[in-house]
């Protein structure tokens, strides 16, 4: 065999392939940017979707403390338990409130549970309690359950079990110790331990009791082992999963968890979430439906991001809560909450909350240094948890800063609504927290969103982003892609972006009020949406400065097809208002509370994003169609849809959108929207109870559009520019390393060639995500469908050739020979 020949062909083929790369990208090491922020990428906590209790916090019992109730304002109801007795005489349930006469456990808990018990050893009865969607035994694993009692003329024992759901398999049994006590004539705390010996994901924990007479139970908790083995502490593969991510700044507690719902009471006070659990009231989670125990209360999350480590970035409210508000000039009672929360994070042992921190177990002040004022409250208008935000800032400001010199605080600006918010007062701010929940088109446009922002202005922390159109089911590959460009854009602009955070983290499956979230899981099972791979590889691999690259791709098809199909339909959308439209077609009730009276369809349910569309298809890509339509209720006015192929593709023309204020065309692709035009002013305006005129033309990609025979649109449906090939680079000098993200957004394969100047590559590597479609997710049955790879790479005269999959995240390590 000629091996020198078989060198020679291997290496044509290696200069061949250069020679036909699609892409150039040129990188010269010494053309440097901004240094990247040490602190850019970091973590949003809320507590939605049970992403605490039933979560991350790894307490597995369901109302331990017999507060639950179906919604907020109703009585506690026996949520999460039952009872088993042979007979009913043997065993009667019924929760009791505090009286002088049946004092219960401390003055926050407002219910205990009663038992009335007739049993005998050969005829138990039980209390069990499913968890939260099923308590998760793992063979192998130790279990801790406590509770506190007051037995009144009980005798007889109790055993603490771990079952299947139907009862009928026992994975562990232990007689709890000491039950009842013949010393305490009031309420005793007991525990006890036991080791499962099978896996049941579904299990069950039962008390059996086998005597005779009262008992009174409150604060049953059972703890499986936790991340960090902290008392009180985390699920370890949900806080695992966060580990992984290197975070450098942990947010919380939210997020609107932060401002509460209906009552101040319901707001996040960090005062009444730590100490011993039995001691913690817990409150409604009124924003998000359930009610939470503040078993991870302010003292968790300075650990959790101490464990993780992460610097704690703590949220505070300045007196308003969805529904109420404190009057501005009233606040100090929030303000004095704030510096107590910072005393109790920061302060010297000698101080109050310092030593309230000391007796919690951790002596050592947890470092918090950032805080922001405020959740979403600088908004123009006052119905959206907005009021005097500046006059509310500027008390809290003044007052941290009197004290805490060094605290890098955080202000508010428009988060929904403005792509460009601003800071519109000349009171002074560190950084700036923008929100932005947009579709993958959006964020991959805004690549250079930083690049014109102001140097000597403030700060920015991007608190909240995340793709909310066109993500999918549960979270796709298109919204993973959108979000990477846009991370890249941010690391570009590192001089100005100092933080970044996903928001929000977790879903349990089971109660899922929110999505995408790049995390979800069961009792059992967890996994990563492709959005937190991306969220976990962009942090595991930047550098520590920018380098300039030049990107240049002349082979990329410039020809454009056209977007209005052959073929299509059209019909009527609503969104949050009730309308109807005049039809004589038989129609499609997409999704919405829709009814058809004669030649009148309605909307009569006030939900966003109804559709109902006519049957008959249209033939052409050439088609003119008049509707007549009514705005009967609500806040904005009426849709008509037009190009409609399937419930992700079609356009509409939205009239009287925005509450009322603005005209627009939007193009709806996979899921995701994209704003072909739009139009403000008074003339924008629905009238509540008039019939409008509205005539569609479409031809080809060109769209006119009239109103009671007045043009209002005459425009052309765009094309998305964001499919295709976007690059970044920083380099690590302390390692002698420079990273560069390559991203494909488009369904095209291509080959890219890193030229590098100024920078000799010994070695290479790649870290790849990519999928088969942009569509594509994972899902717990199928957790790495989408997963990070790793591939070696083989530098050839100074430069690196690289194959790049449709719909891929690339990022490519290369170590200096020097």
């Amino acid at each position: 065999m000629n091996y020198k020949n078989i060198l020679i062909m291997a290496s044509c083929a290696v200069f061949s392939a250069a020679m036909q790369a699609q892409v150039t990208i040129d990188i010269d090491a010494q053309q440097r940017g901004p240094k990247v922020s040490p602190m850019l990428y970091g973590i949003f906590y809320e507590d939605i979707n049970h992403a605490a209790d039933g979560g991350i916090y790894a307490e597995l019992i369901r109302n331990r403390s017999f507060e639950d109730g179906p919604r907020f304002g109703a009585k506690a109801d026996m949520q999460g338990w039952s009872t088993y007795a042979a007979t009913p005489s043997q065993l009667t349930a019924k929760l009791i409130q505090p009286s002088k006469k049946t004092p219960l456990l401390n003055s926050v808990q407002h219910n205990a549970l009663e038992l009335t018990v007739n049993a005998s050893a050969s005829s138990p009865v039980c209390l069990v309690n499913e968890g939260f969607w099923g308590i998760n035994a793992v063979q192998g694993r130790s279990y801790r359950l406590t509770f506190w009692a007051k037995t009144l003329k009980y005798k007889g024992s109790v055993k603490a079990t771990l079952c299947s759901k139907d009862g009928s398999e026992l994975y562990a049994e232990t007689v709890v110790s000491g039950f009842p006590s013949s010393k305490a004539k009031g309420w005793t705390k007991y525990e006890a331990t036991f080791k499962a010996n099978n896996n049941d994901p579904q299990a069950q924990v039962a008390l059996v009791f086998d005597g005779v007479g009262q008992v009174q139970l409150d604060m049953v908790s059972l703890f499986p082992p936790t991340f960090k083995n902290r008392e009180n502490g985390m699920r370890p593969d949900l806080a695992n999963m966060l580990w992984q991510m290197h975070p450098k700044f942990m947010r919380f507690p939210g997020g609107c968890f932060v401002e509460g719902q209906e009552s101040p009471d319901n707001a996040f006070r960090w005062e009444r979430t730590i100490g011993p659990i039995e001691e913690r009231e817990g409150h409604w989670n009124v924003n998000w439906g359930y009610r939470t125990t503040d078993g991870l209360g302010y003292h968790e999350y300075l650990q959790l991001a101490e464990d993780l480590g992460a610097k704690p970035l703590y949220v505070v409210n300045v007196g308003l809560w969805h529904g109420g508000m404190t009057p501005y000039d009233q606040i100090q009672p929030w303000i004095d909450e704030c510096m107590n929360a910072i005393e109790y994070a920061n302060g010297p042992v000698t101080s109050k909350y310092g030593a309230m921190r000391a007796k919690n177990g951790h002596p050592k002040p947890f470092g918090l240094e950032y805080l922001e004022v405020g959740n979403e409250n600088n908004q123009p208008d006052p119905r959206q948890q907005s009021d005097h935000y500046y006059e509310r800032y500027e008390q809290f400001y003044k007052a941290i800063r009197a004290k805490y010199p060094d605290m890098k605080i955080i202000g508010n600006v428009v988060a929904w609504g403005d792509d460009n918010p601003k800071w519109n007062s000349n009171l002074p701010v560190d950084l700036l927290d923008e929100h932005y929940y947009r579709s993958p088109d959006w964020f991959a446009a805004a690549f250079h969103k930083y690049d014109s922002y102001d140097r000597k202005g403030p700060k920015v922390y991007v608190g909240e982003y995340a793709v909310t159109n066109g993500f999918g089911n549960l979270g796709n590959m298109n919204a993973a892609l959108g979000e990477a460009v846009y991370m890249m854009g941010m690391e570009n602009n590192s001089d100005v972006v100092e933080l970044a955070s996903y928001a929000p983290i977790f879903v349990n499956e089971n109660d899922a009020r929110w999505r995408p979230d790049m995390i979800r899981f069961s009792s059992s099972r967890v996994m990563g949406t492709p959005s937190y791979y991306v969220q976990q590889l962009m942090p595991q691999h930047v550098g520590t400065q920018v380098v300039k690259v030049v990107q240049n791709d002349p082979y990329k098809d410039k020809v454009r097809k056209q977007l209005t199909p052959k073929q299509s339909r059209v019909g009527f959308a609503t969104w949050g208002t009730r309308a109807s439209f005049e039809t004589v077609k038989e129609v499609d009730y997409v999704n919405g509370d829709w009814q058809k009276d004669g030649n009148t369809v309605r909307q009569t349910g006030l939900k966003d994003a109804t559709l109902c569309i006519e049957k008959d298809v249209i033939s052409s890509d050439h088609y003119t169609r008049k509707f007549r339509a009514r705005k009967d209720d609500g806040a904005e006015g009426f849709i008509i849809v037009f190009n409609y192929v399937d419930d992700k593709n079609y356009c509409w023309l939205n009239l009287g959108g925005w509450t009322n204020t603005q005209h627009a065309i939007e193009q709806i692709s996979n899921g995701g929207k994209l704003l072909t035009d739009s139009k403000r002013g008074r003339s924008t305006r629905i009238e509540k109870g008039r019939w409008y005129d509205v005539t569609l033309q479409v031809a080809g990609d060109s769209v006119k559009a009239w109103l009671d025979n007045e043009l209002i649109f005459d425009t052309v449906l765009k094309h998305d520019n964001t499919k295709g090939i976007f690059s970044s680079a920083t380099i690590d000098d302390a390692n002698g390393e420079l990273i560069v993200k390559v991203v494909n957004t488009s369904d095209a394969a291509t080959t890219a060639q890193l030229n590098l100047k100024n920078f000799t590559p010994q070695c290479a590597r790649v870290v790849r995500l990519a999928a088969n479609d942009g569509m594509e997710e994972n899902t717990l049955d199928a957790p790495t469908t989408i997963h990070p790879v790793e591939q070696f790479l083989s530098p050839e005269n100074g430069s690196v050739l690289l194959d790049v999959p449709p719909y891929s995240l690339n990022i490519i390590r290369i170590k200096d020979a020097h």
